[in-house]
């Protein structure tokens, strides 16, 4: 028996709470997790997991043995990385965690110039907008617009690129509604709100004469830019959504910027990996890339 890999079997089933989960994550079957889990227990003479038809939980001894395992695979990931790192050669699987209009738009552009440049090196990609658990779930590497939220001390958070917001409308629905002519005016139309934005509902506008707040409101709040945004080209309001976002529609013509005189906030992209010593050639090959992509592609002006 493979000691190690049965310890990473042992620790992804006790994470996914399922042998099922863990066989589906590592591509065996589910009798082959069962069968080095069993193994693992003869080796270390003790129940590890208990096991019924209805839950699977971890005995007092496995809880122990699953926080050794995680630091004992870590160190053997972090000597192989450091090996990795004085070779020069970057391999690996890297898997990412990211906001999903953001991944849909940027990251999605920005991977396959990567992997030409580095082909030794895989993805796996999953995108979503809640919170993650680097370690728990499996992932190398989180980019989160957002200020993030770190429970886990072992985790850094650092900021990568700063994303412009705009206001903007449709021709239409200012024709018909009319156009803004300073922030206050905002409160009189009907403001379609990106509720992941950490402006929310209250926007801050800022000029040369200083800064000013308005608390909008309107008929739709959304989780998704991408929802805020076919709401703003139906006519139906004003948003402040961020320039990868609307640029497309603004060249276009099919969305217009408001108050050009102002600026609206601006929100942080951060990468969120694992405290090392020596952090994985592919995390930080891939941070330090995609930091300059984005200062090459992430729209920032608009000329008028």
């Amino acid at each position: 028996m493979d000691v190690l890999s049965a310890m990473g079997v042992f620790v992804r089933v006790v994470d996914l709470k399922s042998f099922s989960l863990a066989a589906g994550e590592l591509g065996i079957s589910s009798s082959s997790v069962s069968k080095q889990v069993a193994h693992l227990e003869k080796h270390v003479g003790a129940r590890l997991l208990q096991r019924t038809t209805r839950r699977l939980s971890v005995t007092e001894v496995g809880a122990a043995y699953h926080e050794k395992c995680q630091r004992v695979l870590a160190e053997v990931s972090e000597a192989e990385n450091l090996v990795s790192q004085l070779q020069g050669t970057p391999q690996g699987v890297l898997k990412i965690n990211c906001n999903m209009t953001f991944g849909q738009m940027l990251l999605s552009k920005a991977i396959p110039e990567f992997m030409q440049l580095y082909p030794e090196i895989q993805f796996e990609v999953a995108l979503d907008d809640g919170d993650v658990e680097l370690l728990r779930e499996g992932f190398d590497l989180a980019l989160r617009i957002t200020h993030p939220q770190l429970p886990d001390s072992s985790l850094i958070a650092r900021e990568i690129a700063s994303i412009p917001l705009f206001l903007c409308a449709s021709p239409q629905y200012l024709l018909e509604q009319g156009r803004p002519q300073t922030p206050q005016e905002l409160t009189q139309h009907n403001c379609l709100v990106f509720m992941l934005a950490s402006n929310t509902n209250v926007w801050t506008l800022t000029n040369s004469a200083g800064s000013q707040v308005v608390e909008v409101s309107g008929d739709l709040k959304a989780n998704n830019s991408l929802l805020v945004l076919q709401s703003v080209l139906a006519d139906r309001g004003i948003a402040n959504l961020a320039s990868f976002v609307i640029e497309r529609y603004v060249a276009e013509g099919k969305v217009e910027l408001l108050l050009p005189d102002y600026q609206a906030e601006r929100l942080s992209l951060y990468a969120v990996y694992q405290e090392r010593q020596y952090v994985p050639p592919k995390v930080s090959l891939f941070i330090e890339f995609f930091q300059t992509w984005l200062e090459n592609n992430l729209q920032q002006t608009f000329s008028s």
